[in-house]
């Protein structure tokens, strides 16, 4: 009873996140509602049992990607401030996107529900994922954090003032 009143209110406040996140103008009240989004997904995590993924979203996401993004909208110019509103046929054709998405992921959501759930499933323990990071995926595992790094001397270089040589 009280898991499923947990994954209802992480999921709703994760959603509820979300779609605010889509409708706000400014970008910096928008990457705070992705970072409630995102620390919501982690009590979700947390409520499966799912701690070490819980812990990851919170370091990887919530953590340094969040930051990165603070940190780039921090450095970059004003510009987005400058910028007129959307026209109404903008808006409509947005919100008539979004719920067709939204019908979409719901009638998938119904579909899922009818499918049975597997007896072969097995737990995959820490030592495992472990094993499987550090081991076969170690190369991929390494150039995300390249990515990242790339990321921000991009972010910092392109908002940068170039320095007239003496």
């Amino acid at each position: 009873m009280i898991l499923t009143a947990a994954i209802y209110f992480f999921g709703g406040s994760a959603a509820l996140a979300t779609l605010l996140m889509l409708f706000q103008r400014n970008p910096v009240k928008a990457a705070l509602l992705m970072l409630a989004a995102l620390l919501a997904t982690a009590g979700l995590y947390l409520a499966l049992s799912a701690q070490l993924l819980a812990v990851l979203q919170v370091i990887l996401y919530a953590g340094a990607i969040m930051i990165l993004f603070i940190v780039a909208l921090t450095v970059t110019p004003a510009a987005w401030r400058d910028k007129p509103a959307p026209a109404l046929i903008r808006r409509v054709l947005g919100l008539a996107a979004a719920a067709v998405i939204l019908a979409e992921l719901l009638k998938l959501s119904t579909a899922l529900k009818a499918v049975p759930a597997s007896r072969q499933f097995s737990e995959t323990g820490t030592l495992e994922l472990a094993r499987l990071l550090f081991g076969p995926f170690v190369f991929q595992f390494e150039l995300l954090s390249l990515v990242i790094l790339a990321s921000i001397v991009g972010a910092v270089a392109l908002t940068s003032k170039r320095r007239n040589a003496l």
